[in-house]
């Protein structure tokens, strides 16, 4: 019977010295996970470069010109004085905001109507309009007009 609590003890010894060498383990591998930080000289600035990024699950040869959904990435720097007194560039990649996305577009439209690349819409005129059995385009600009009066005393009638 005494045996039976020595070993019994000797087990829950055993459990305690394995739980905390876990938790010295644990504790030493996550302070080695978190990355050397140093002074941050300058913060996050954009670089001004762009880039669009879209998955590539489904990307070859046969549907490389079908519409997909692109995403706006922005270039961002800072600079990072470390302990020994180095300066380290940081560069990263993140989505744009509405703004920086306004900006490119804005940018892009300029772009395009300083070198005469905008195709613009004619304007429909009553003469451009087709020709209709009743021999004229007004007599179609009319029938649209009247269906419109139509639909509007409909509406208020019902109401």
């Amino acid at each position: 019977m005494i045996e039976m609590l020595w070993i019994a003890l000797l087990l829950i010894l055993v459990a305690i010295a394995a739980l905390s060498a876990y938790i010295y383990l644990n504790k030493t591998t996550q302070t080695q996970k978190t990355p050397n930080q140093g002074v941050v000289k300058h913060d996050w600035l954009a670089t001004g470069r762009i880039d669009f990024a879209t998955r590539f699950d489904d990307v070859n040869v046969q549907n490389k010109d079908r519409p997909r959904e692109f995403r706006l990435l922005v270039e961002e720097r800072r600079i990072v004085e470390s302990i020994a007194g180095n300066e380290n560039l940081e560069i990263q990649w993140r989505l744009a905001t509405l703004d920086e996305a306004k900006t490119v577009i804005t940018g892009y439209h300029k772009y395009l109507s300083e070198n005469s690349l905008i195709k613009s819409v004619p304007d429909l005129t009553a003469s451009s309009l087709p020709m209709t059995p009743e021999g004229s385009p007004s007599h179609l600009l009319s029938m649209v007009a009247s269906a419109y009066k139509d639909s509007r005393t409909a509406t208020e009638s019902a109401a």
